[in-house]
């Protein structure tokens, strides 16, 4: 069973992102929004693309990261908010953490 993963908040001021972290499964997806794309630069994030290998896809809202001059790297993708829609029907549920 697939679950989306909606992270609203940054790492560096709520600890939502860790438990975020925790709790991924392997057909899951993460999509980074609002200040929690700032999550880009922590170092959780460094140590959930070494970990993981690409088993979770990890995407992050271009407009969201634009407006809080965040540089997308290597391996995440770059989604808009109608793609979100889209991946809410395509998992099984959806967590929003905030």
């Amino acid at each position: 069973m697939s679950t989306l993963h909606l992270v609203r908040q940054s790492a560096f001021s709520r600890n939502d992102f860790e438990q975020c972290i925790s709790v991924l499964a392997e057909q899951d997806s993460l999509v980074l929004m609002d200040d929690g794309c700032y999550n880009l630069k922590h170092p959780l994030m460094a140590s959930l693309l070494k970990k993981d290998n690409n088993k979770v896809s990890i995407k992050v809202i271009s407009t969201h990261a634009q407006a809080r001059a965040v540089e997308v790297m290597a391996g995440i993708s770059q989604i808009t908010m109608a793609d979100v829609v889209e991946l809410t029907f395509n998992h099984n549920k959806v967590i929003t953490w905030q």
